[in-house]
């Protein structure tokens, strides 16, 4: 912390101690990020050590600051205010090391790690009382700090009062969930009652907004902390092709998407929200069961990769099953998954190895299963995990909206719950979503390239927003006619043809003006869906043949946080390209 008051005014003692106090937070500052990334990387040890030389550092701050001399000065004109502030800040600084950061070095990533098929409670309630003291601390530190007047403060010491309220500032929003979260988990993992969670597998070789067709539904039970799998279902176990919806539903869903996203499982994950998906599909389990669903997560193949790569390979038993009254061994032999090997195997190899739907669900569930083990055995690194499930979340591929209302509102609208925003105040969200209507598993094959622009800052008053979604087929002419038929299978369309119906969504609020497909203007009319117009394009994508659907929407003027855009996390990585003209 710089500070530079005349020595003529305060005395060269106290002067002295300004600059002791100064050097002594300036050397604890990149200490503190040092303590925080060991702690995040599991390493107590050297977190403790860290944290007790900035401890030494802070209270020698608060040392040189915190006398009768000190605080008799504070009533002198210019030099009175900043010698409060330095004070202020050097008493912040040292609680927050005490209060937070040093009960912060003896939590571990490893107390919310599985380990052989469990989680330790008392580890988290552990984690719960530190992450309560922390949270505490800090909210105490930002009330200090923002009492300081800091109209009469000499550029040094504002600006290093900037720099300690900016960096609590980033962490307060972090704590205080952290802490709600901490306090839910033991419950959400089975402390007083056992809980069940539906998994759905989103296949993404056959699009649907929110991923794929839901081909395969795990329930995970847990009871104590201890983790299992429960029973497992198929799309095949529901009642599909009803004559009615499984449940009521929105009714600008039905306008866009058809009764049918009621009336087929399959067609349960059309809609990019997935608080409606999770409704849909449990009511499809409840009817078809009947047994409790407190939450219903999604994740798909692609997800599944990313937690091989921090697990390690996982092994799928040959295992023998009933499949329409035979045993049945589900593999040729046992299979190794890795994460190279997953996406290629389960969203295409699959098909080809096993072309009966019976024995490709067994297989579903049994990979399944052999990760699930990987994850919870407990030899997996928990920083690498948690990145591996931070990643899945960014991308959509994990999402989770569980029934009760506390803990509903921790995911709140976070990419978690599955939401899309509500407000364009934070983010302007436009999106694109794939529907895939060919019946086949050809979208393992479909490239998805986004753009979006808009004119926010260059036209405030009249504000437009152009989403343009490019899908290309990378099928080969050639490659099309060797497709196994459960991936091709040339029913309603030539074999290797690809049908998709596009959604383009607008940001909330806003009307569509134009619609293009290759550049030539096409007579679609936007329906309100979310609280934002979305318009729906069918096209066909013959092998290496590529379409480009364009929409521009019309926004009024008004408050827009920065352009964001969403889509269904295909099988293929996405480039979203952004353009923000004169915002800086």
């Amino acid at each position: 912390m710089a500070i530079a008051i005349p020595g003529a005014i305060i005395g060269k003692q106290v002067y002295d101690r300004a600059m002791s106090a100064k050097t002594s937070l300036e050397k604890a500052m990149p200490l503190a990020s040092t303590a925080a990334q060991q702690v995040l990387a599991g390493d107590g040890e050297a977190a403790k050590a860290t944290t007790a030389q900035i401890a030494k550092l802070t209270a020698d701050a608060k040392k040189q600051t915190d006398d009768g001399m000190w605080k008799g000065l504070e009533w002198v004109p210019v030099a009175g205010p900043n010698l409060y502030a330095v004070r202020t800040a050097a008493a912040v600084t040292d609680d927050l090391v005490r209060e937070a950061l040093t009960p912060a070095t003896a939590l571990s990533l490893d107390a919310v790690q599985p380990k052989d098929g469990a989680i330790d409670l008392t580890g988290i309630t552990a984690m719960q009382k530190v992450a309560d003291q922390a949270a505490a601390a800090v909210n105490k530190a930002s009330t200090d700090l923002a009492s300081i007047d800091r109209g009469p403060l000499i550029t040094e010491v504002d600006g290093a009062l900037e720099k300690l309220t900016s960096a609590i500032g980033e962490v307060q929003p972090v704590l205080g969930p952290a802490s709600e979260i901490l306090g839910v988990l033991p419950q959400a993992l089975g402390a007083e009652k056992p809980r069940h969670y539906l998994m759905i597998f989103q296949n993404n070789a056959e699009s649907r907004g929110t991923g794929g067709n839901p081909a395969t539904l795990v329930m995970i039970d847990v009871d104590k902390g201890k983790i299992s799998i429960g029973q497992q279902a198929s799309s095949a176990d529901f009642d599909n092709g009803r004559s009615t919806p499984v449940t009521a539903l929105d009714p600008e869903t039905a306008a866009l998407y058809g009764d049918k996203i009621g009336r087929w499982i399959q067609d349960s994950t059309l809609s990019p929200d997935f608080t409606e998906t999770a409704g849909i599909v449990r009511a499809w389990w409840s009817e078809a069961f009947g047994t409790p669903v407190d939450a219903v997560a999604s994740f798909d193949p692609v997800a599944l990769s990313y937690l091989l790569a921090a697990a390690g390979p996982a092994v799928v038993p040959n295992k023998t099953v009933e499949i329409e009254e035979h045993s049945t061994p589900v593999l040729n032999e046992p299979l190794t998954l890795t994460a190279e090997n997953a996406v290629p195997f389960l969203l295409n190899g699959v098909y080809s190895q096993y072309p009966d739907p019976l024995r490709q669900d067994a297989v579903f569930g049994l990979s399944a299963q052999a990760v699930f083990n990987a994850v919870t055995s407990g030899d997996v690194d928990p920083k690498a995990l948690l990145e591996s499930l931070t990643r899945a979340i960014d991308e959509g591929r994990l999402m989770y909206q569980p029934a009760t209302k506390a803990e509903a509102a921790l995911v709140s609208e976070s990419r978690l719950s599955g939401k899309l925003p509500r407000t364009n105040s934070d983010e302007t969200m436009v999106g694109a979503y794939v529907n895939d209507y060919t019946e086949g598993k050809l979208d393992y094959y479909m490239q998805l390239d986004l753009a979006a622009s808009s004119t926010q800052c260059s036209a405030p008053a009249a504000p437009t927003f152009t989403v343009s979604a490019t899908l290309t087929n990378t099928l080969t002419p050639e490659q099309a006619p060797e497709l196994p038929s459960y991936i091709a299978p040339g029913r309603f369309f030539k074999k290797g043809d690809v049908a998709t119906r596009l959604v383009l969504y607008g940001p909330v609020g806003a009307t569509s003006a134009t619609v293009t497909v290759d550049g030539k203007s096409v007579n679609r009319v936007a329906r309100p869906h979310l609280g934002r117009p979305a318009v729906l394009v069918p096209i066909m994508n013959a092998p290496g043949q590529k379409h480009t659907v364009t929409v521009e929407f019309d926004g009024a003027k008004g408050k827009y946080g920065p352009l964001e855009v969403r889509h269904t996390p295909m099988v293929r990585d996405t480039p979203v390209a952004i353009a923000m003209p004169d915002c800086g």
